[in-house]
């Protein structure tokens, strides 16, 4: 494979255009993104269903909106226009530019932009470079040992020459979880969005990480209309709060992602190195966590103004004396045959997704994935192997005509064993962590989402999340952990429902509070209230925090 990138890039960086680093990937900058796309009335070339979007092509997206004569924008929206424009100031026009310049600047050199704490540009580079800052401590009435986060760390952007663009985030963390997030952690031996950490004390009532976090890319324009993407990031298909698809829930991953848009047409190639920790390998003395890999293509089409349509497949595949398969490196090849021709040792999942946006106030999304699918036994009494996954989902915007005030709703089903595997190489799974949703598999769950913004710097939401999801117990594979093979301790072949097992019944009802003090300095409160039932036990806790961040997103932690 490295052989094969190589030559790649000598091919496409020997000529290429001015291109774009990509937004943030989190729920608050994705909500923005969905709500001026749905206000736009027309779903342009954005293709907001691949997450993150080009800087560029968002900036062009509120540009446009500000021109619309039949947008009905209020100060808010104005002024929300304006922060992401801001964000990616270096896409402005001359005459838009001074907007984003600072009242006052820091020894002359520093916090000359909103957005940025030192930036420089001239013929040859453009640098943004702006520090990461969150501190924020909590009351959990479950445990002992409080909820405390403590983030410091940089963000760096740019290109050079107008040819090559880049990202780099590095933070170093010391966070203490609430104790729900605590036993989700000590059942995947993994920690939610992040990869590798410490555990600074394993007991139950002092249960702390430490970890160091870097991301970090460059991007491409190899022609006029395919964008080239190498590094360690995420990525996120859908227009929901979840994805049946591919989520950003898992930990960072070595990837090359290919977008080529022509038109109408939108086509992503993912091509990705992931890490199987299921799995110890000892060489030399030492233990190692061996690779396993990941091939994923997406086609997306615009078929109207207000309607987009997707078609996507994937593969998940490992232990190959090669490293990754050049088989599954064909970007226009069906996944599924090269899977069998191959001999079926592989795990291959296709699906597709829509997005309907009307009235300027609506949009209607949903996916469909299936990991397996045999016409023969698909209605036939819950056969095992029946697996897919649905989501339907609805936004509202401008609720009632109250400006600002958003609704979303969102229903999603994954039947028991899907996305798990024979094989810990081929189950749907980074670093022990799910890829799709984060109940992994086996549930029905319900998601209510109000946000409301007053004021220019205010931002009010409430979370509501409903769930019933089957567990394992006594030892049987009842399909909920997608970490077990499918082929192991399973009850039986014929009868399977969802929520079958140990059925818990999750209630997270999330109110929180945002002000903008400055350009992305945020002080954030919040309270939660969480409730699991079994046949024979409760839990409950209520969770209240404060805190503060700059170029920080929240945490997003709805379990």
């Amino acid at each position: 494979m490295r052989l094969s990138l190589t030559i790649l890039f000598g091919i496409f960086l020997l000529k290429t255009s001015a291109q774009s680093t990509y937004t943030p990937l989190n729920d608050d900058y994705s909500h923005l993104i969905e709500r001026y796309e749905i206000k736009s009335g027309s779903l342009s070339n954005l293709h907001s269903n691949i997450k993150p979007v080009r800087r560029k092509d968002l900036v062009k997206l509120t540009t446009d909106l500000e021109k619309d004569i039949k947008t009905k924008l209020s100060k808010v929206d104005s002024f929300n226009l304006a922060y992401l424009q801001n964000d990616s100031w270096e896409w402005l026009d001359d005459e838009k530019l001074t907007q984003n310049d600072s009242k006052k600047s820091f020894l002359k050199h520093f916090l000359k932009k909103k957005s940025d704490f030192y930036n420089f540009q001239n013929k040859d580079a453009d640098f943004h470079i702006s520090p990461i800052f969150q501190f924020a401590f909590a009351h959990d009435n479950l445990v002992k040992n409080q909820p405390v986060t403590n983030t410091r760390g940089i963000e760096i952007r740019g290109t050079i020459n107008k040819k090559l663009g880049f990202y780099t985030m590095l933070t170093d963390n010391q966070i203490v979880y609430p104790g729900y997030v605590r036993e989700y952690g000590r059942f995947y031996d993994a920690n939610p969005y992040e990869g590798f950490t410490k555990i600074t004390n394993a007991d139950s009532t002092k249960f702390g990480t430490d970890f160091f976090s870097a991301r970090g890319y460059i991007t491409f324009q190899a022609l006029k209309s395919i964008q080239i993407q190498f590094g360690h990031d995420k990525n996120f298909i859908g227009s929901g709060i979840r994805s049946m698809i591919l989520s950003d829930f898992s930990a960072p991953y070595l990837h090359l992602k290919i977008t080529t848009q022509i038109g109408k047409f939108q086509y992503v190639n993912i091509f990705a190195q992931l890490i199987n920790k299921q799995v110890r390998v000892a060489v030399d003395g030492t233990e190692q966590i061996p690779p396993k890999y990941f091939s994923l293509h997406h086609l997306s089409l615009n078929i109207s103004k207000n309607l987009n349509v997707g078609l996507f497949e994937t593969v998940i595949f490992g232990k190959r004396p090669i490293g990754f398969d050049i088989n599954y490196l064909n970007p226009i090849i069906f996944l599924r045959f090269v899977e069998g021709h191959l001999g079926s040792v592989d795990n291959t999942i296709v699906g597709a997704d829509f997005k309907y946006n009307f009235k300027r106030h609506f949009s209607l999304y949903g996916q469909l994935t299936l990991d397996e699918f045999n016409r023969k036994y698909f209605r036939k009494n819950n056969w095992w192997a029946t697996k897919y996954a649905t989501q339907i989902g609805m936004r509202y915007i401008d609720v009632l005509g109250v400006k600002n005030l958003d609704f979303q709703a969102e229903y999603n089903l994954v039947r028991p064993y899907t996305y798990s595997h024979n094989s810990t190489y081929s189950n749907y799974i980074n670093y022990n962590l799910p890829l799709a949703h984060p109940l992994g598999s086996n549930f029905k769950e319900a998601l209510f989402v109000v946000r409301y913004q007053p004021i220019n710097r205010l931002f009010l939401n409430f979370t509501a999340m409903l769930a019933k999801h089957g567990e394992d117990f006594d030892n049987l594979n009842w399909g909920g952990n997608i970490l077990r093979n499918y082929l192991i301790a399973r009850p039986r072949d014929y009868g399977n429902v969802i929520g079958q097992g140990n059925l818990a019944t999750i209630r997270h009802l999330n109110l929180g509070a945002s002000y903008m003090l400055q350009h992305n300095l945020f002080i954030d409160l919040k309270l939660q209230n969480r409730s699991v039932n079994y046949t024979d036990e409760a839990t409950k806790s209520t969770i209240f925090s404060l805190g503060f961040r700059w170029n920080s997103p929240q945490r997003a932690l709805l379990l």
